[in-house]
């Protein structure tokens, strides 16, 4: 027995030597990984100036704090949301709200839907309130946008779209997984999570973890689809991306990145157009760049930064 126990001693010393001569071993030899193992965005910083087809003008700059949502209204003109309260330009007053908007549409009629992060609130013209219920859940409200029948909104939480009736009521739900109907779900991994109409009527929506933009019909079923990953000028980089979209007149889309912070046109095929702003126009690590596009073609670019909607026309 003592026998055993001396083998079984010396058998645990050698392992324990040769697991500190192991590790001595690799601390010791480790060296710094080559620059081609660097993590740098800096080269993507830098963008072709031929490709920049916009110019900046001089910008909104709202009186409220933490702005935080922006739209344009068919009558051109621009709310921005922020704490407390929307401001309507030019000259349309500041309307107070309980808290801070994370993100707003507007109606033909003036009646403007303000998303708050777990419900709908609608304002009329009157500012009258209507409250509609939380879809519940995880519920984060992201993104609103209104047609004559419909209005659908982004939740980010639950990783839906919802469509509501005008008059409110139990909504439809957009984009659970359905692999029969060619329906992959929506990959959401952080709050950010845009739709916008296009010039059809359709929806579009960013499936974000997938770098992608996608397009249903209002009952939910897909139509078509692009995606573009890449660190390069032409795709879209990072876990989510692109943050926020807005569709312009002739259908195509204007997108801004988080991470790596850019402004561009891609075409209705996913094709890059051009870009609107580069990253080196933005303070770094700014996040929530949501954008929107006027009748006359004019960007908005909503800058939490800076406290600014900041605004491109297209170079002659």
């Amino acid at each position: 027995m003592n026998d055993i126990r001396k083998n079984w001693t010396w058998f645990i010393l050698i392992m324990a030597l040769i697991l500190g001569v192991g590790i001595y071993l690799g601390q010791s030899r480790r060296t710094e990984l080559g620059k081609s193992f660097d993590y740098s965005l800096d080269e993507y910083r830098q963008v072709d100036p031929s490709l920049i087809h916009y110019t900046e003008v001089e910008p909104l700059v709202p009186t409220l704090g933490k702005i935080s949502a922006l739209a344009v209204a068919p009558d051109g003109k621009i709310y921005v949301g922020g704490e407390d309260a929307v401001q309507v330009f030019p000259d349309g007053g500041t309307f107070p709200v309980d808290g801070i908007p994370t993100c707003m549409a507007v109606d033909d009629d003036g009646t403007m839907f303000v998303g708050m992060q777990d419900h709908v609130e609608i304002r009329s013209k009157n500012w009258e309130k209507t409250v509609w219920p939380s879809p519940g859940g995880k519920a984060y409200l992201t993104s609103i946008v209104v047609d004559d029948e419909y209005v659908y909104v982004a939740d980010a939480g639950n990783r839906r779209v919802w469509r509501y009736d005008k008059a409110g009521g139990k909504p439809l739900e957009i984009g659970r997984k359905d692999s029969a109907n060619g329906v992959r779900g929506f990959n959401i991994p952080s709050p950010f999570f845009d739709v916008d109409l296009g010039p059809d009527g359709s929806l579009w929506a960013v499936n974000p973890g997938y770098h992608a933009l996608e397009n249903y019909r209002p009952d939910g079923m897909p139509i078509s689809s692009w995606e573009k990953s890449s660190f390069m000028i032409e795709g879209f980089s990072g876990c989510c991306n692109p943050s926020h979209f807005a569709l312009m007149p002739d259908g195509s889309f204007v997108t801004a990145e988080k991470g790596l912070p850019r402004v561009k046109i891609h075409n209705v095929d996913g094709s890059l157009r051009c870009v609107v702003a580069a990253p080196d126009q933005f303070d770094e690590g700014v996040v929530g760049l949501d954008v929107a596009v006027d009748d006359e073609g004019r960007i908005y670019v909503l800058d939490p930064n800076r406290n600014q909607v900041r605004i491109f026309e297209e170079k002659e």
